[in-house]
């Protein structure tokens, strides 16, 4: 699995920051993921894009 460049540093050092902590720690579950056996990556999927969902509806009002 490639890694994703942290648009703020030009590092490449997982994730990054987006400068939103409930973004960062939704995105850290995907970390290692690639490790994990195929049939955990729905679970963890689902879980980091309830995270996101809930916390766009939080940004939204």
């Amino acid at each position: 699995m490639s890694e994703m460049v942290d648009a703020s540093t030009g590092a490449e050092d997982g994730y990054g920051s987006t400068a939103d902590a409930a973004v960062d720690e939704a995105l850290s579950r995907l970390t290692g993921l690639e490790a994990q056996p195929l049939r955990a990556h729905v679970a963890v999927f689902d879980a980091v894009h309830g995270a996101l969902q809930d916390r766009l509806a939080d940004a939204e009002g």
